[in-house]
């Protein structure tokens, strides 16, 4: 398994690494409030399905 396809969290947070350099790089704008749930997600060690559920629900909540 690739680092790319892998789920275990040191290689989930090392992609989650490269998107923010290639979203820098692209000049992509972060959103400040994904950043602050991820934080209290990190600061948890909540498990990657509860990450996923969590964030989800941001983001749809974000479209409405």
């Amino acid at each position: 398994m690739s680092r790319w396809t892998s789920s275990s969290p040191k290689d989930v947070n090392w992609r989650r690494e490269q998107m923010s350099a290639n979203n820098d790089i692209e000049g992509v704008a972060r959103d400040a409030g994904a950043d602050k749930v991820i934080e209290q997600l990190d600061a948890s060690n909540a498990p990657a399905e509860k990450r996923r559920e969590v964030l989800r629900a941001y983001f749809a909540q974000k479209a409405k």
